[in-house]
């Protein structure tokens, strides 16, 4: 895009250039032409004085045509300047114009002119030289008289156009010196214009050689993370598939022989409905892992929190932490599509770690809110508690795999980690800061499901 502005930039110059010019040419022409319109009124009253003059020496002396021609001639004579001004005479009954010799001047010159009735012409440099001026645009002023007995008399004074020329030489040169000076400051803009444009080039490629290398950091981040995360589910996987696959048969067998105890049966039926669960989280993380979509199925925000606060609340009993939950109406609620089992989980990982965040058990002093908004086609999800807080660097790192603030032994730093790529899965933000007034506030956003239901 630069380079075609750079092209437009070149030919603009190049248009202005030849407009300034084009402008200069046509004021020196006219110029030109006014001081030869000068000049040709000049010529004109000066043969018309000589006509004048002429004409008073000859009157009374009647029609003699010799004798006329010859006095005309001589008068006509006194007035020449070799080389610079010549007078013509054109006798009555005569074909054309004599010189001042006699000698007949070019046939038909000026015979237009006079026909037409102007005053004044100009001649080319080619009929100047013939009349024996200087090579150069010479004009001719036309007069005539007549005597008492009618006989015309026409008078034509032609003097080369040196000094209009001189003048319009001066005005070219003037106009050619404004010309350099014009392109000469179009040039330097331009050139500076260009400058800027590389400049800017320059900058846009090192913009988009560092938003590369950006795009890239990112990208292995991305895969050091699905790597990381990868592992470890695969790991979990390898790891928890046996002892599952035992737990449910056994709960099978169990099942079977405690029909007749109905407190034992129901016991052993949320062992399997929570072993069926977990397979189901693994499922969904691997799911991830393998950057697969995640079930898309309109759920309940409601619903969501219920079925989270309902996995955490033994824990919260436990550890003597109050658990509360603030929600909208559920008819202003809109709902969301997605995995309930991740977004379960999702928010089971913030609530565990509000409650490890809060005063330590039997105080009676922790608690933690779950609160559920919608805005602006989100559904908000905030977890907050009146615990240790978080700084603002270790918010920064706090969604990187394996990264805690917990002492040793108490987290392993993928909780978060787990969280973000499952609200990410679901085109969400997670975003986590601490309180103005005290403990830690974290945020999840994720789209509403539109209403046609085709929100993927």
């Amino acid at each position: 895009m630069l380079r075609s502005r750079s092209g437009l930039l070149v030919v603009g110059m190049l248009l202005a250039i030849v407009a300034i010019a084009a402008l200069s040419l046509w004021d020196v022409r006219r110029r030109f032409a006014d001081s030869m319109d000068d000049f040709g009124k000049h010529q004109e009253r000066l043969a018309r004085g000589m006509a004048s003059n002429i004409e008073v020496r000859m009157a009374g002396a009647g029609c003699r045509p010799e004798a006329d021609i010859k006095n005309a001639l001589l008068g006509l004579e006194k007035f020449e300047q070799p080389g610079a001004f010549v007078a013509l005479l054109w006798p009555p009954n005569a074909p054309g114009f004599v010189t001042t010799a006699g000698k007949p001047a070019p046939r038909d010159l000026l015979k237009d002119a006079i026909q037409e009735g102007r005053g004044y012409v100009r001649l080319a440099p080619e009929v100047a030289e013939v009349l024996g001026l200087p090579r150069r645009a010479a004009v001719a002023g036309l007069a005539h008289f007549k005597e008492a007995e009618g006989c015309i008399f026409r008078i034509a004074v032609v003097a080369s156009a040196l000094r209009a020329s001189e003048r319009a030489e001066r005005a070219g040169w003037r106009a050619l010196l404004g010309v350099v000076v014009a392109a000469g400051a179009v040039l330097i803009l331009g050139g500076v214009a260009l400058h800027w444009q590389r400049q800017e080039l320059r900058m846009q490629q090192a913009l988009a050689v560092e938003e590369a290398r950006r795009r890239r950091e990112a990208e292995l981040e991305r895969a050091s993370r699905a790597a990381t995360l990868g592992t470890l589910a695969m790991g979990i996987t390898h790891e928890l598939s046996t002892p599952l696959g035992i737990i449910t048969a056994r709960a099978e067998q169990l099942i079977t022989r405690l029909q007749n105890d109905e407190r034992a049966a129901h016991g052993v039926g949320v062992i399997q409905a929570q072993a069926e669960r977990m397979g189901q989280v693994i499922r969904g993380i691997l799911t991830l892992v393998r950057d697969q979509a995640p079930i898309k199925d309109r759920l309940s925000p409601a619903d969501v929190c219920h079925g989270a606060m309902g996995l955490v609340r033994h824990r919260f009993a436990e550890m003597d932490i109050e658990l509360r939950f603030d929600t909208m109406p559920a008819a202003l609620l809109p709902l969301l599509r997605g995995d309930q089992r991740l977004l379960e989980q999702a928010l089971v990982n913030l609530l565990l770690n509000a409650c490890d965040a809060c005063p330590s058990s039997g105080s009676g002093d922790g608690q933690v809110e779950l609160r559920v908004r919608s805005s602006e086609k989100q559904v908000l999800f905030s977890v907050t508690d009146n615990g240790v807080g978080i700084s603002e660097e270790d918010a920064a790192r706090a969604m990187e795999p394996f990264f805690t603030t917990k002492p040793v032994g108490k987290g392993a730093g993928l909780g978060l980690a787990v969280t973000h790529e499952i609200v990410k899965s679901h085109r969400g933000t997670l975003r986590i800061g601490p309180r103005p007034e005290g403990g830690t506030c974290a945020e999840i956003a994720l789209p509403q499901a539109e209403e046609n239901g085709c929100n993927d």
